[in-house]
């Protein structure tokens, strides 16, 4: 098993419990965005998540780290609880990795779809929203997350996976069928 499968399973367990939490103290909205603003700050600074999941640091010095991190975005009173156990329990390294799987629970709950975009040029804000329109439709969700990212490879369009699903409407892969199929029809 690859060192993420194993990190995702064993982050499952405790990323239901904090929704368990969450729902039970009627502070979903609360932690939710605790945790999009703490995914946001460690997919961002390298430095604070080698820090963190530097076995050699003693967990005094990383509760430290996180309680100077805590102040700076007033996290909630369970969000802090819940990364000081992550702490205690040698697991602060899978934070990223509970965050998305919490992130990914609300968002089922919530009916609330997540559409990784790529794109040959950075999307307008009215080219999102539009975008963001057309997949409600498309799957019937009551709202959309955008994660964008630029690809100039794509030489032009875009490419959109919702789960496993895949809508390809970028030049590149235009040409790739092209190409499949003129190479069927020669040969």
């Amino acid at each position: 098993m690859t060192n993420k499968m194993l990190n995702s399973k064993i982050a499952e367990p405790y990323a239901s419990a904090l929704l368990d939490l969450a729902v039970e103290t009627h502070t979903v909205d609360y932690i939710t965005a605790d945790v999009s603003d703490l995914l946001q700050i460690f997919n961002e600074n390298e430095e604070l998540v080698n820090y963190l999941t530097n076995p050699l640091y003693p967990k005094a010095s990383k509760k430290k780290v996180l309680e100077d991190l805590i102040t700076s975005q007033f996290l909630s009173q369970n969000t802090t609880r819940f990364l000081m156990i992550l702490v205690d329990r040698s697991r602060i390294d899978l934070v990223q990795a509970i965050a998305e799987k919490y992130l990914k629970k609300v968002y089922q709950i919530a009916a609330i779809k997540i559409a990784q975009v790529t794109s040959a040029t950075t999307l307008s804000a009215e080219q999102e929203l539009e975008l963001i329109n057309q997949l409600k439709i498309a799957t019937g969700a009551k709202e959309i997350k955008l994660i964008t990212s630029v690809d100039k490879s794509l030489l032009g369009g875009l490419q959109v996976q919702i789960g496993s699903d895949v809508i390809d409407c970028s030049l590149k892969g235009q040409l790739r069928i092209l190409a499949d199929q003129l190479e069927t029809t020669l040969f």
